[in-house]
């Protein structure tokens, strides 16, 4: 286990240089350029923290994320106050987009959230005890289908529990998200699942910063070819960064699967198919690909426990 020190010295000094970076960026060149530039410098600093691939990889997730958003308030045509580009940084999700914009902060607490983020978090805590210690006392091929089974409950009720922590944080701080996580378990099609439901954070701002521009120049396949390559290399950089190459391309190959499988939707027009074949299409496909991303997962979550 890493102990606690590293963990407060590494976290808020992320947090620190990120709202530093947010408030150097405004309207001015030179300071676009050199906010871009320190954060784009910053992705080298998870590969200097101690060898604990949880750390790192939170620390490349969230150095990559506030690099992501400062870009992104830098292209925003409308002038921003410093303490908006602040909270921009700190936030998972597009500012921009929140409610509280138009209407005020207006602070609220849903139990019935709470309820679902604190069910979710057991599911998963349980899932991964399962996969990391009790399906070793398993005997082959019963390990590793135990594993990875137990790993993928881990991974779908992991970022359910955590993004509804975010939004109930969110939302008691007086904020207004736009949704973050839609039942992906509910898709019909692989294109719904990562269009629609799942991680609408990241979701969202593949689609603007990827998908739309060359959607709207008459793209659209290249559009997804784009969304996903992005996508892949992200994941492949904080994967890389904690538990070293291979893995991060076994990562970013689960992301390039998706195209051709939502390109045969398209051409095939699955939205016609009737609705049971429709799901049992988007479970067993993603179940399938899911290796490439839950063994990459395990081996990251696996060296907290070190």
């Amino acid at each position: 286990m890493l102990p606690l020190i590293y963990w407060l010295i590494w976290v808020p000094s992320c947090v620190a240089f990120a709202s530093g970076v947010s408030l150097l960026s405004g309207r001015a060149a030179w300071r676009k350029i050199s906010s871009v530039v320190l954060g784009l410098l910053a992705l080298a600093a998870p590969l200097f923290a101690p060898e604990a691939p949880v750390l790192r990889a939170a620390a490349a997730l969230y150095l990559l994320w506030s690099c992501a958003k400062t870009v992104e308030i830098i292209r925003d045509p409308m002038p921003r106050k410093p303490s908006f580009r602040l909270l921009h940084a700190l936030v998972l999700h597009d500012l921009r987009r929140d409610g509280f914009v138009t209407r005020g902060a207006r602070p609220e607490f849903r139990l019935g959230l709470l309820a679902w983020v604190l069910g979710a978090g057991a599911v998963a805590w349980a899932a991964l005890q399962v996969a990391l210690f009790e399906a070793d006392m398993l005997a082959p091929p019963w390990r590793w289908l135990t594993r990875h089974g137990a790993g993928l409950a881990f991974v779908y009720f992991g970022v359910e529990g955590a993004l509804g922590f975010f939004e109930l944080i969110y939302r008691c701080c007086g904020l207004k998200p736009p949704k973050l996580h839609d039942h992906p378990i509910l898709s019909r099609s692989v294109t719904e699942f990562w269009g629609r439901r799942w991680n609408r954070v990241v979701g969202t701002w593949l689609f603007a910063s990827f998908y739309r521009p060359l959607a709207a120049r008459g793209r659209p396949r290249l559009g997804t070819l784009a969304a996903f390559s992005a996508s892949a290399l992200l994941h492949l950089y904080f994967t890389w960064a904690a538990v070293g190459l291979e893995q991060g391309l076994t990562m970013a190959a689960f992301f390039l699967i998706q195209v051709p499988l939502i390109l045969l939707e398209e051409r095939w027009e699955q939205r016609r198919w009737p609705s049971p074949i429709r799901r049992a299409w988007t479970f067993g496909w993603l179940c399938v690909t899911s290796p490439l991303f839950v063994a990459p997962t395990l081996a990251i979550v696996a060296g907290g426990f070190r």
